[in-house]
């Protein structure tokens, strides 16, 4: 096409005329001329990308745009990713927005987008194209599940949570822990801030709403000075002086030395 351009310029420039010896209005005609030979290159152009051969050419491979049927757009060959495990490639942004999607459903063995594809996706094959907070999150989760349930539990304390490993090789759970995460002490059998002063069995007999630690130093508490509760309103009691026959403020009578409800035979009470 370069050529016809160059031949056309030369038949329309042959008269041998310099530029000094051309006229004005030849020259403005001249200017026409080149105009529409510049035109009519462009239009071989289009005529060229529009022909058998370069179709032929798409069709074999060699299209420079590729088509994501996520977004049902074409885009750049750089624009595409292609999973190693089963060939199937979309374009980064719709994988992207796939792995985000399932991490906010907490699905974290995310497989290819393909419907009838269940291949599963690794996170590190990803991490160039999804969110560094995405990838983060996706590892975390893609790592504990990798690790079985009976060696695995969590920090009771909900502002960490942090995930713990029970690394005994006896197999027997470990009892008072302290968190590498937030370095605060917790029972790993009743997953709760350590309860000093109770052993496991002890501390779950307590009601729920006397497990918190202002409440197990109260217990604690009244266990070393010999304090009793009322059985029936919970409410303990301090002895100063008198006998073990004992009537709470809620006029409910019990044993002092046992807790249990008052009868004559507490009189002999050993507790």
């Amino acid at each position: 096409m370069e050529g016809v351009l160059k031949y056309l310029r030369e038949i329309v420039g042959g008269s041998g005329k310099s530029r000094l010896e051309v006229s004005d209005a030849e020259y403005a005609e001249k200017l026409q001329v080149e105009e529409a030979l510049q035109a009519s290159l462009a239009n071989l152009q289009i005529s060229h990308h529009k022909s058998p051969s370069f179709k032929a050419k798409q069709a074999a491979g060699e299209s420079p745009t590729v088509y994501c049927e996520i977004c049902m757009e074409r885009k750049e060959r750089h624009e595409m990713f292609k999973f190693e495990t089963c060939s199937h490639s979309f374009c980064c942004d719709c994988v992207s927005r796939h792995v985000e999607a399932k991490i906010q459903e907490n699905i974290h063995m995310i497989t290819c987008p393909t419907l009838t594809c269940d291949h599963i996706i690794q996170p590190f094959s990803l991490r160039g194209i999804i969110p560094e907070i995405v990838f983060a999150r996706w590892e975390k989760a893609w790592n504990e599940a990798t690790i079985p349930d009976s060696q695995k539990f969590y920090c009771p304390f909900k502002d960490c949570s942090a995930m713990l490993l029970n690394d005994d090789k006896k197999g027997k759970m470990i009892r008072q822990s302290e968190c590498p995460v937030c370095r605060r002490l917790f029972c790993a059998r009743c997953y709760v801030p350590w309860h000093g002063g109770f052993n496991c069995k002890q501390f779950q007999k307590l009601k729920v709403n006397e497990r918190g630690s202002d409440d197990l130093k109260v217990h604690v508490l009244a266990k070393e000075k010999k304090w009793t509760k009322c059985p029936n309103c919970n409410y303990i009691v301090d002895k100063v002086a008198g006998c073990i026959h004992m009537t709470c403020r809620c006029k409910f009578e019990f044993c002092y030395k046992c807790g249990s409800k008052w009868s004559a035979r507490h009189w002999r009470c050993q507790a």
